[in-house]
Parts: C-alpha cells; structure tokens; sequence
C-alpha cells in the first residue's frame, strides 16, 4: 500500500500523525493536544454556510477567511510554543520553513481537503497554494492565511481564483491590519465527562479500525469518502468551526445562531430516511456515528408520552450543530413543524429537546 499508508488497516499514515481517536466521543490533536478535530461532510459545512449567505443576501467569505485566520494564528503559535519556543525556532528557519508547509499541505490532503501543493513560496513574503477539487475555498484560504501569519508573526492579506475543480489561493505579508500576536492564545480545551466504549484499533498503528471500514481515502485526490453514503468527508479543527460561527454572529447578529440550528437541521433531514420506524431505537441508530466522527457522546435517548424527543450527548462538538441533528432528525420521524431547546454545554454536556406542535407522534 505503500508508506502513506498503514500496511496493516490502510488508514494514511498522516491521519494517525494527526489526530488521537479518545474513548470519550472526542478526537483531539496529536501535535496539538489542546486542540479538538471532528469529522464531517463537506456538504454540510458548505450548506449551513452557502444558506447563511443566501437568507442574508450577502456574500460571506471574507467573514468566514476571518474566522479561520485567527483559529489558524492560535494553533499555529500553540504547536510552535511548545518546548519553550524551540520548535518555532527550528521550524522558522531558512533551512526547514518550506518544508514545515509541505507537511502542512500534505496534512491537508490527507484531511480530504483537497490536492494542495505549494505552487510558490518566498520566505515570511508571500505563498501560493493549488488545489484541485477544493471542498470549501474560503476556509482553506483562512486556514493558509492563519498559519501563514502564525509562522511569519506578521500581517498578511489572502486572495483566491477559482476555475470549476481548481483553486489558487496567494497569501502575501503586508495590509492595513496590525498583527495582534494571537499566537500567544493557547486555544483549550471545554470541561470533558470521561467514558468508555469500546473502539477495536488496529494493532499496528492503533487507529479505530471503523476508520478504515467506514472511509475510503484517495491520497492523490485529496478526498475521503464515507462508503456507505458515498459522501466526501473532511476532517477539520473545531476551534477554526467554531470560530467561523462566532465571526458570523459578531458581524450580523445573534440570530446566526438559529439560522445554523435550522440549516443543519434541514440538511439532516434531507439526508434521513422516512421510511423508518418513529422510536427511540432508530435515533440511537441514527446518532451512531457521533463517537467515532468525534462530535460527542451521546449518552441518553428517551420519547415520552406526549412526543417529545430527549438526547443527551457528553463532550459536545457543538451545541447548535448536534440540536439541528437531533430536530432534523424528529422532523424526518415525526412528521410535522416541530421547534428544538437545548443548554448550553458548561459542564461537559448538553441536553437538547425537539417536540412537535401538538406533540402528535407519527404513525408507526
């Protein structure tokens, strides 16, 4: 299978290098600890933001290339931080930087974003980046742009062109905006409810062998794709999600955040069955996939008498995202309008609640 990949499951070498499957409905960051992945489809990241931007009648990008500039910025200079600044001072030099970002570009790839590869670099100056069937310009340019300011400790500004499956996206230091040193904001971690569940890891590399079953992974291409549904997926930092969320809501308003609870679970619903039986049984099936993709541990699932469906998940990626799961999901199995509640996660979990008007349960 070659070195990229493990000899034993298959899995991309740079997949394990990455990231660390934790028996918590968690994956966190191998060179950065501190840091949270979930994996997700494209699609659903592009519809919340393409529906954002048609409801508003506003072009986002530059919000969301905000958004990912400063996660980027805070996990650039948090991996280059450690061993008191060494690993900066190694990776910045004339000898090892454009090395540094062809592992970043390859980590790219491997993370189902697309075929990067560094099409120019001039040292702290300027970067170009192609890429082939890009599965979210914006974000890729924010993350390049992000990581670009981390390494180079100095303002820059980012443009893209993009043509059908092609991309180029050119990071140039330089603009207006004084580079604020976010670097130094050590992203951390939410409060985390320990647990346990059996995940079965290759003996190799360790990594959960339902990584190997579930997604195929084409290295060259840069894409993975879940084989049961036939959906590219994309691993991605849930600090730079969240970050894009926040921008959003900073600049037009706290009503982004229902907008992102109807969107997913509009996409959710599309995505369910509706020839299933309406029961508690089918939304833990339904949820299965939430440990393994790193979203959370769903640990109760309940329908009382008057319909309302209760779900609480430990170690939450999202609140928004997973209460537009859960009411995408009763909306797909309880017919009708229906209306979604959930608290905030403080201490390590979030209760979320969907009912229907009227309460009226589908026909089973």
């Amino acid at each position: 299978m070659g070195v990229e990949r493990c000899g034993r499951c298959g899995v991309p070498i740079y997949v394990r290098l990455a990231a660390v499957w934790n028996d918590d409905g968690t994956i966190t960051g191998r060179l950065a600890s501190s840091t949270r992945v979930v994996q997700i489809y494209s699609s659903e990241i592009n519809y919340i933001l393409d529906g954002i931007s048609e409801r508003i009648g506003l072009d986002i990008s530059r919000i969301v290339v905000e958004g990912e500039r400063k996660a980027g910025v805070q996990l650039t200079g948090s991996i280059f931080g450690k061993w008191k600044g060494l690993v900066g001072a190694i990776s910045r030099s004339w000898l090892f930087s454009r090395m540094v970002f062809g592992f970043v570009l390859r980590a790219a790839r491997n993370a189902g974003l697309g075929r990067c590869q560094l099409a120019g670099y001039r040292r702290n100056s300027e970067m170009k980046i192609e890429v082939s069937r890009p599965f979210n310009v914006p974000i890729l340019a924010g993350d390049i742009l992000g990581a670009f300011e981390g390494f180079a400790r100095r303002p820059g500004e980012v443009s893209w062109e993009r043509e059908g499956d092609w991309a180029k996206i050119t990071v140039r230091a330089g603009g207006e905006r004084a580079f604020s040193g976010e670097e130094r904001l050590e992203p951390r971690l939410p409060v985390t409810i320990p647990a346990r569940f059996e995940l079965q890891r290759c003996s190799r590399c360790h990594t959960p062998l339902d990584i190997s079953r579930r997604y195929g992974f084409d290295l060259e291409a840069g894409i993975a794709i879940e084989v049961d549904t036939g959906r590219r997926v994309v691993t991605v930092i849930i600090d730079s999600l969240l970050a894009v969320f926040r921008e959003l809501e900073e600049e037009l308003g706290p009503e982004v955040q229902r907008m992102i609870v109807d969107l997913e679970s509009e996409f959710i619903k599309g995505s369910t069955p509706t020839d299933i039986q309406a029961n508690e049984s089918t939304v833990w099936e339904l949820l299965g996939d939430l440990r393994i993709k790193g979203m959370g541990n769903p640990t109760e699932v309940s329908v009382d008498e008057a319909g309302m469906l209760r779900v609480r998940v430990e170690n939450p990626f999202s609140e928004e995202l997973l209460a537009g799961r859960v009411l995408g999901i009763y909306q797909a199995l309880w017919a009708g309008p229906a209306r979604v509640e959930w608290t905030p996660d403080t201490d390590g979990y979030t209760v979320i609640e969907a009912t229907g008007n009227g309460g009226e349960k589908r026909k089973e």
